[in-house]
């Protein structure tokens, strides 16, 4: 099949298949792991507690005293239910890197000379289990390689499951409760964990996951509305003494107060116009961006978003026709007579940030 260049595609294990050399030891392992064994079960990964022949790879050591060319000298894939032999080169109980003295080696080449392969596939019992456990003691610490082989079995890898809860998504059933993929969380680990959480490192992963400039703005005021028991109120005949109506501690002269100490608004931009549709209450970015952002800040504080237009983006007002977008008060509509000077900032939009599903 060609691929979008014109030029014909050939599947990465055929190109295993028919030069080995060319392949990483490691890289040939696990693309070896990934191949459906034909009709039979699926084959085991390398260096478990499963027998050789239920393996993905069978090992052998490379019988030669000749400086090895790679670090696979010869590989049969083994087609069909066959399990694949590999020679590899650099390491071993004989050949060019074994460890074992060489005229072991030698005799290994002798005897093969006479079609004797008893001394050699004896030898390659304890290469075998060695090469296997040097790939396993590999794939331990590269974390992307278990990552990828559970998710092919649609399962969750120790690692991950470990990030979730640094994160606080420990449990199942907090996730796949937002339009935000939990998957992303996993990238900010390091953010999510860190106490106390500030504003930088909010302003961080909003820019990085959206590839926007993000500012957050702090010490936004709002009105905090009271509760009617918490309002102040003179004494009357039903209430002698009053409620919280000492001058100096408690009197609070109305329903409301202004707060400047628990809310703050992140600034996106400036942004293209159809950057700022997609962050309004009409797109697909509000949501997401505003879950991300409870999932950080936790609910302790209150947050808007004000995307700001870029002054040559500013759209003449005008009535929508078919096909158009809504023209709405307050999100996409600005009166003017002369183009913008200034970025536009006047809108700003907000939603909770919580599970949607």
């Amino acid at each position: 099949m060609a691929s979008k260049s014109g030029r014909k595609s050939t599947p990465v294990n055929q190109h295993l298949d028919e030069a080995p050399y060319r392949f990483n030891f490691f890289q040939a392992v696990r693309l070896l792991e990934q191949v459906p064994n034909g009709a039979g079960p699926p084959r085991k990964p390398v260096g478990r507690e499963h027998a050789p022949r239920d393996e993905a790879v069978r090992f052998r050591a490379f019988p030669s005293h000749t400086f090895p060319p790679s670090e696979i000298a010869s590989l049969n894939c083994g087609h069909g239910t066959k399990v694949p032999d590999m020679v590899v080169s650099f390491m071993g109980m004989t050949g060019p890197s074994g460890v074992l003295p060489h005229h072991y080696t030698q005799l290994v080449i002798d005897r093969l000379r006479f079609k004797d392969h008893a001394l050699r596939d004896m030898l390659d019992v304890f290469n075998h289990r060695a090469t296997s456990l040097f790939y396993r003691a590999w794939r331990k610490y590269r974390f992307y390689v278990e990552f990828e082989r559970e998710a092919k079995q649609h399962r969750e890898d120790q690692f991950t499951a470990c990030l979730y809860s640094l994160i606080g998504y420990g449990t199942a059933h907090l996730r796949q409760r937002q339009e935000l993929p939990d998957e992303a969380l996993l990238n900010y680990a390091g953010h999510f964990a860190h106490w106390p959480r500030s504003a930088i490192s909010l302003e961080l992963v909003l820019s990085d996951y959206f590839g926007l400039d993000v500012e957050i703005a702090q010490f936004v005021g709002q009105w905090l509305y009271l509760d009617v028991a918490d309002q102040s109120r003179a004494p009357s005949a039903g209430e002698y003494e009053g409620c919280n109506n000492l001058l100096g501690a408690d009197v609070v002269v109305g329903e409301r107060v202004w707060s400047v100490e628990n809310k703050f608004r992140v600034q996106l931009g400036p942004l293209n116009y159809a950057e700022f549709q997609r962050f309004s209450p009409a797109g697909d970015g509000l949501v997401v961006l505003c879950q991300l952002v409870r999932s950080y800040a936790g609910p302790d504080y209150d947050f808007d978003v004000q995307p700001i237009l870029k002054a040559a983006e500013v759209p003449p007002l005008q009535l929508a026709g078919d096909g158009d977008p809504a023209c709405n008060l307050g999100w996409n509509t600005w009166l003017s007579s002369v183009p913008f000077t200034n970025d536009a900032t006047d809108a700003v939009f907000f939603h909770e940030g919580g599970p949607t599903r």
